[in-house]
Parts: C-alpha cells; sequence; structure tokens
C-alpha cells in the first residue's frame, strides 16, 4: 500500500537530529528475510538521519466574535520540535539487486534515547516480540550488489505489536497521539547507504479550551499500523463525545468526510455554543498538519450553526 505524501507547512530546526552510522557485530543482523534470491556478501549498516518533529500549521478560522484567528504563526506540540526519551520510529526499506530483479523488503525501528537516535537492543526487540519475525532486522544493512529502493518511517506512537499490530490510541484516549508519515530521502551524493527522514503528520489538531467539551458526528482516523508492510488502517467513526476538562488539550484526527470538512461542535455545561465546520479542501491530505485552535464563547454565546 502505497501512500502520497504532499508537502505541509512547517517549521524544521536547520540542525537534524543523528543516530550513529557504525554498527558492531552484534547489530548487525547476517540472514535478512527475502522475497526473492537471499543476497550474500558483505554487508554494511543504513545511516538514517531524522529531523525533528515538525510544526503544526495554524488554519484560519472565524471565530465566535466574527474575527478571523491568525494563520501565520507555526504551532508546535507541547514538546516544540523535541523528540521524546522512548519515542520509537518504524522503518520499513525495500532493497533491489544492482543488476537483477531480486528484491527483498525488511522493517526495523529506531528509539530515541539520550538525546540521539539507534537501533533497539536485542532484549529490546525480544520484549516487543520482534525477534521471532524473519522480516525483522534490528539493523538495516545493504549488502555488496543490492541498493536501497525506498525507505518508509512512521510514528504511531510507542506501543508494541500485538499479533504484529500496533494499536493506535483513539482520539479520545489520554494518549492520543499525531501519527506521521515520512518518506526517506537518499543522500544528495546519491550514496543508497545515507537516507533522511523528515515527517509529516496524517492527521489534524483540534485544541480545545479548558472547560470546554467535544461533539463530532463523523471523523477519520488511523486506529492501527502493521509495520510488516508499513500499513496503516484508517476508519470512519461517528459519535465522539469529549467532556469538558480542567485545561487545554489536543485531540489527534481528521476532521473530514469524503474530502469535506465535518462540522464540529464546541459544548459547554452539556449544551453547544458553537458549531464550526473546517473549510472543505475536497482530499482528505489537505487536512494533514492543519491545527484548529477553537476559542472561548463570550457569556453571550453564539447561536449554534450561526457561524
Amino acid at each position: 500500500m502505497k501512500h502520497k505524501l504532499l508537502s505541509t507547512a512547517a517549521v524544521l530546526l536547520l540542525v537534524l537530529l543523528t543516530w550513529s552510522c557504525t554498527a558492531t557485530d552484534d547489530e548487525i543482523v547476517q540472514t535478512p528475510a527475502t522475497t526473492g534470491t537471499r543476497p550474500a556478501g558483505a554487508q554494511r549498516s543504513l545511516c538514517i538521519t531524522i529531523a525533528p518533529k515538525p510544526a503544526f500549521a495554524e488554519a484560519a478560522i472565524t471565530l465566535p466574535d466574527g474575527k478571523i484567528g491568525p494563520t501565520t504563526r507555526a504551532v508546535q506540540t507541547e514538546q516544540g520540535t523535541e523528540w521524546e526519551e522512548g519515542d520509537v520510529v518504524w522503518l520499513y526499506a525495500w532493497f533491489r539487486e544492482a543488476y537483477d530483479s531480486n528484491a527483498f523488503d525488511n522493517y526495523s525501528a529506531l528509539k530515541y534515547s539520550g538525546g540521539a537516535w539507534r537501533y533497539l537492543t536485542e532484549a529490546e526487540a525480544d520484549e516487543m516480540g520482534l525477534n521471532d519475525d524473519p522480516q525483522f532486522n534490528r539493523t538495516l544493512i545493504i549488502y555488496d550488489g543490492y541498493k536501497v529502493s525506498s525507505i518508509k518511517g512512521y510514528y504511531v506512537g510507542n506501543g508494541k505489536p500485538e499479533n504484529g499490530i500496533i494499536t493506535i490510541p483513539a482520539p479520545d484516549s489520554n494518549d492520543a497521539i499525531p501519527v506521521m508519515e515520512a518518506l526517506g530521502i537518499k543522500s544528495p551524493q546519491g550514496n543508497s547507504e545515507y537516507w533522511s527522514l523528515t515527517f509529516t503528520y496524517r492527521c489534524s489538531r483540534l485544541r480545545i479550551p479548558a472547560g470546554y467539551g467535544l461533539e463530532m458526528t463523523y471523523f477519520r482516523f488511523f486506529e492501527s499500523y502493521d509495520p510488516s508492510n508499513s500499513v496503516l488502517h484508517e476508519s470512519l467513526f461517528s459519535g465522539l463525545q469529549l467532556p469538558a476538562a480542567d485545561k487545554d488539550r489536543d485531540v489527534f484526527l481528521l476532521p473530514v468526510v469524503d474530502g469535506k470538512g465535518s462540522p464540529i461542535t464546541l459544548t459547554r455545561n452539556g449544551r453547544a455554543v458553537w458549531i464550526f465546520t473546517p473549510e472543505s479542501k475536497g482530499v482528505d491530505e489537505e487536512y494533514y498538519g492543519l491545527s484548529y485552535t477553537l476559542s472561548e464563547v463570550g457569556n453571550g454565546g453564539v447561536r449554534p450553526g450561526g457561524m
């Protein structure tokens, strides 16, 4: 399954976070699974550079007072562009023999630890139930005579696979996370051992003010990820009802059905006080990375549907 990555307004730091390009003998797995002829010969570990987290781009909203919300700033996650200790990025790589049709694919994972990215240790991979999967390689390696066709990366939270599938926390969960995807870019020098990953969001962010709840009839979000074939499973959901909280909070989902914005109802004391519908954009991808900062409603309120 291939996903088309579209550009999104994002602020990226110029300094990239990297992990070591070297690998010890213990880190190199000798026998990757293949769908063609198993390669032989010298092995070299791939070097992967991961950019900081992207920013969300503030989307235009007609606020309850009739003013247009600011759209010129980029809005960061709570941690800015910093990855957090223990974050896991999943990798999926295609390898092809340079002068033949033999090909194979492997998946792996990187963990953010001590301010840098590294491969999982054998114990960490074992705890996640990965070591028994012949398609999993703790260290992505390239063999003489082969080249890397492409690499994709995914951030789906830090859950571990259960029966091969990683469940992504639902938008109404306290553990909700923004799903991200990256398409690897090969070194400008054309060296297929060196790749960089710059992530984009596969969701929008709704920022709900303290003391307000949220209701949506329909929305979409990614409910699971299969690292063995790099497939994100997307679903159409209905009936989202979030009670008021004592502080601002973020919800990550796609406020869209069939390419059109889905109405978002802001509630207070169980009553609808403002109904907002994101601008229709025609395709889901145009909602990726957008942030909708919902506003508090004044004492007079706004007639539901009036916006």
